[in-house]
């Protein structure tokens, strides 16, 4: 019997030739080495050509990955130096924004100056030059900025005001660049007795007693709070805080510094 194996294939075949010269018996066998089902004894200390093409698959397998892990590799070593040199910092976090360190921001709705120290948030009022108005005007506050500025005064019935004062007589007069000009308002019905209705400071309509001057929306800094006088409402440092240049509006801790 003849036996022919195909060693790139695994498929086997086998035959045997009769006196005649024809093949008779002929069997496929697909399998790997199929020779071997021929010759079962047959010895095996050596490799085939197909254990050599399996082993350089495998080596040619490993190689590549070799390769994909030198780059990964390479690129994470380089991350880490990146990082390596970068500087961690605190950050901080005011009125839902996020600053980063020794950032500096202004609070204009509490006339501050905050700024991010390590992580923590640190706060100072604007500071506020002392007024040195001349002799025809005061200082007054004046909507939308935190310092006071200077504003013509007036002077009235041998009295004086400041800008935006009024003063009701006969009529209700109100001053505005230094003259008392006439004010025209239509005063609100009371539910009180004329003895319980009391005038308020530079008004010109009475309002009842107890009415809350707070309501009208006064403006504090966080440091101080609203407080209803008989007359008028007004700002007062809260208990630790002193008011700067005698204006209690805005208050501060007198042993903070500026950062």
């Amino acid at each position: 019997m003849l036996i022919f194996s195909l060693l790139s294939l695994p498929l086997s075949f086998s035959f045997s030739p009769s006196p005649q010269g024809t093949i008779q018996d002929v069997k496929f066998i697909f399998s790997p080495n199929g020779y071997i089902t021929q010759c079962p004894n047959l010895n095996r200390t050596c490799p085939t050509c197909s254990d050599f093409l399996s082993l350089v698959q495998g080596i040619m397998d490993l190689q590549e990955l070799l390769a994909k892990m030198t780059l990964k590799l390479n690129y994470a070593e380089s991350r880490l130096t990146q990082l390596e040199a970068c500087h961690c910092e605190r950050t901080c976090s005011a009125n839902g924004v996020v600053y980063r360190d020794k950032e500096l921001w202004v609070e204009p709705e509490n006339c501050r100056n905050c700024g991010c120290m390590n992580g923590v948030v640190e706060c100072r009022r604007i500071f506020c030059p002392s007024g040195n108005c001349s002799e025809d005007s005061l200082s007054v506050h004046v909507e939308g900025t935190c310092c006071k500025k200077c504003r013509p005064k007036c002077t009235y019935m041998a009295q004086t005001f400041s800008e935006g004062q009024r003063l009701l007589t006969k009529r209700c007069t109100e001053c505005k660049n230094g003259m008392m000009v006439r004010v025209t308002e239509n005063c609100p019905e009371l539910n009180c007795t004329l003895k319980e209705q009391i005038l308020p400071d530079n008004r010109c309509c009475n309002v009842c007693k107890g009415y809350d001057f707070c309501a009208e929306g006064l403006i504090c800094g966080e440091n101080s709070e609203c407080k209803n006088r008989n007359t008028r409402a007004e700002c007062e440092c809260k208990s630790g805080f002193a008011s700067i240049h005698g204006d209690s509006t805005y208050c501060e801790d007198s042993h903070c510094q500026f950062f």
